[in-house]
């Protein structure tokens, strides 16, 4: 299974400007990164500010990850970014390096 690392950033201009709106966005928000973390595909969310943060999801493509994040749009923006294993990225950067140098 693949890992993906998806950096979220808040989209402030679409949130509820009243407080007990913004109060419900936020708890929509939270229940929903509550709720992937309990179902496990999720496996580690944070925040870097209050409007930015990070997850780290486990999924067969980033194609599932996206369905997953659209239910925050447009209320935060998402950039998934599929992450290479150390090992594996290693062999095939060195293999990519080692065939161009016996050229």
């Amino acid at each position: 299974m693949a890992r993906y690392m998806v950096l979220w950033k808040a989209n402030a201009s679409t949130w509820p400007t009243d407080p007990k709106g913004l109060l419900g966005m936020w708890e929509a928000a939270t229940g929903g990164g509550d709720h992937l973390l309990n179902a496990g595909a999720l496996k580690d969310l944070g925040w870097f500010s209050a409007e930015e943060g990070y997850g780290i999801f486990e999924a067969e493509s980033k194609a599932d990850v996206l369905g997953m994040v659209q239910p925050f749009f447009p209320f935060f923006s998402q950039d998934v970014r599929e992450m290479v294993p150390w090992e594996s990225g290693k062999q095939a950067i060195l293999g990519s390096a080692r065939q161009a140098a016996s050229r």
